[in-house]
């Protein structure tokens, strides 16, 4: 997450709790063209980050939270976007590495096996299709910040299911994955609580990742996918 994007959101929680500079200066010991300065600045540290959650009293989870719910839009790709990318594996993965996971072209061609030639004609393809922009010599996503697909996509509907049960198999191989299958009896109620509390579990890692994004180097952190799933249904159910 981009720095400014959780310093607008605590902007937003000062302002709501009538907590002007001067005053947030004295809870940190700090001067108010300083605090100023803090709020204002390209780049903040971790420390002070959790110094002001502390005075206007909210945890680092809720602040990420905020930012994202503020942060994050929705991108509609246009029906050929859309087939393109399905069509076309090769041409899908450089463009998620390239603005998902924010690779270099280099990264790209060895994690692909791609050469010179055939990731520039990616490229270029994705330029076209205006889903890339290129400048100054590099191709880069056309927006700065995160962002999701419509879930109403037929994009991303197929990810979802290709991936879900890619990520099923490999934990089903791996044996450093983690694997759990249960089969329980439940109410509605207890049913629609499990859902909540499944979704809580996701939530809290999302924070941790956008956390450790933050404080650690890319170096430290693992590429990590995780699938949660729970249906109304027995495994001898008829579909």
């Amino acid at each position: 997450m981009e720095h400014g994007l959780y310093l607008h959101s605590l902007k937003l929680c000062l302002k709501a709790q009538g907590l002007t500079y001067g005053e947030l200066a004295k809870q940190l010991k700090m001067t108010e063209s300083g605090v100023k300065k803090m709020l204002n600045a390209k780049d903040i540290s971790l420390r002070r980050v959790l110094k002001i959650c502390d005075v206007v009293n909210i945890s680092l989870g809720e602040l990420f939270s905020s930012a994202e719910a503020l942060a994050v839009p929705t991108v509609y790709l246009s029906e050929t976007q859309e087939e393109s990318l399905l069509k076309d594996r090769r041409l899908l993965a450089v463009y998620w590495l390239t603005v998902i996971e924010k690779r270099t072209a280099s990264e790209i061609r060895n994690m692909q096996g791609m050469n010179d030639v055939v990731l520039k004609s990616c490229f270029q393809k994705l330029v076209s299709l205006n889903l890339l922009t290129y400048r100054k010599g590099q191709y880069r996503s056309l927006y700065s910040r995160k962002f999701r697909w419509s879930d109403d996509s037929k994009l991303a509907k197929v990810l979802n299911k290709e991936w879900s049960e890619l990520t099923l198999r490999r934990a089903l191989k791996r044996g450093d994955a983690v694997h759990r299958l249960i089969a329980i009896k439940l109410s509605k109620p207890s049913y629609e609580n499990l859902q909540s509390k499944l979704n809580d579990v996701f939530n809290e890692i999302i924070k941790t990742s956008e956390r450790e994004e933050l404080s650690l180097n890319s170096r430290d952190l693992l590429d990590v996918t995780a699938l949660i799933a729970a249906v109304p249904k027995g495994v001898f159910m008829p579909e």
